[in-house]
């Protein structure tokens, strides 16, 4: 079942929030989140506390300063359809959502979903029907698993591509992993870099069914 939804500052106080306990490793404390948060008082920190927990983001323990524990709540976010790991095929806009672990992926404004179609990524654990997770982005650095769009004749607005990008001159490199499948050139100025690949979610661990509205 679905958390109960956040109003906007309640969702951007449980961002900081997550970020602060993957960085540290334990909760803050009300002090620390007046500093860190950006709050007026203590007392803004104590009612957004009290808000999660009554809508079952976190649990507080009693008699500690750092008694919060996240809950194990799934965050959405957009699901947009298919990108290819071998043949080039056309990308779908939002067609859905996806329920992602908090403990697993932080929750970020840019971040999308794809569905993994092919097999050219075999060697980096990356399977058709995967998961991934994207962080939108127009560059990436060498090497970097990314998500691009090239042009196509077959697709009049360019087919998708998931591939390791290595910018080479005026040329860029889209790499498998995956011998079977040999390296793309494609000019640089016909590359359009559509996100980073930063994590894959297994697909026994998810249904696109269960990702279309």
């Amino acid at each position: 079942m679905s958390p109960e939804a956040l109003t906007p500052s309640q969702e951007e106080f449980w961002k900081k929030l997550l970020r602060y306990v993957r960085k540290h490793g334990y909760a803050p404390t009300y002090e620390e989140m007046v500093t860190e948060f950006g709050l007026k008082t203590k007392s803004h920190a104590v009612h957004y506390v009290r808000q999660l927990e009554r809508k079952g983001y976190i649990r507080r323990k009693a008699n500690s300063p750092r008694a919060l524990e996240i809950a194990p709540r799934p965050f959405a976010v957009p699901f947009c359809g298919k990108a290819s790991a071998g043949k080039g095929i056309n990308f779908t806009d939002i067609v859905g959502t996806v329920d992602v672990p908090p403990d697993l992926f932080v929750p970020a404004d840019n971040l999308y979903a794809v569905q993994v179609e092919g097999n050219s990524l075999e060697d980096a654990l990356i399977r058709s029907g995967d998961l991934l997770l994207v962080l939108a982005a127009d560059r990436v650095e060498n090497g970097q698993l990314a998500v691009v769009r090239v042009p196509s004749e077959e697709f009049p607005e360019g087919e998708w591509l998931c591939k390791r990008f290595f910018l080479r001159n005026s040329l860029v490199e889209l790499r498998s992993e995956n011998p079977r499948y040999p390296p793309r050139f494609v000019p640089a100025r016909d590359v359009q870099v559509q996100g980073r690949v930063v994590g894959v979610i297994r697909s026994e661990f998810w249904t696109p069914d269960a990702a279309m509205r």
